[in-house]
């Protein structure tokens, strides 16, 4: 039973590790974006703020952790595959929720935020899972006898 607990508690690290990381890359990325509005030091402060913001509140760190906690797979893609859904999912949710407010030029950032928050999330759980998989391969190995 206690091999299942830490399990669970790698499992519960490495999700949070992933979102932290995650958020920050999607809020710089966003920021790149409207960089050329506002500075790019603004800009990528702009972001890291509002974008996990924005995403707390389509509940979308709440489906990323249970399919975190509930979904890893050793098929090396599923996990990630799965994650990226859920980010595109969401995404489209603020898009077309927010569409009617947005001016021309907001709207064209529209695609590369989600090619470019693809491509983070994608790697941000391909990563995560990597480093999940390893860490329990490493703690189920028996040590090797000190002598």
């Amino acid at each position: 039973m206690s091999s299942y607990k830490a399990k669970a508690a790698k499992r519960t690290v490495i999700s949070l590790m992933e979102i932290i990381v995650e958020a920050l890359l999607l809020g710089c990325l966003f920021g790149g974006l409207i960089a050329t509005q506002i500075g790019l030091l603004y800009g990528v402060i702009a972001g890291v703020m509002a974008v996990p913001v924005v995403l707390f509140l389509t509940w979308y760190y709440l489906t990323r952790v249970l399919v975190g906690l509930a979904c890893r797979s050793q098929t090396w893609w599923l996990y990630p595959a799965i994650v990226v859904t859920v980010f595109v999912i969401h995404t489209y949710i603020i898009f077309f929720r927010l569409k009617p407010d947005f001016t021309l030029e907001a709207r064209s950032l529209e695609l590369p935020f989600l090619i470019g928050g693809t491509c983070i999330t994608f790697a941000c759980a391909y990563c995560g899972n990597r480093l999940l998989r390893k860490w329990v391969q490493a703690a189920s190995k028996p040590s090797p006898r000190q002598g």
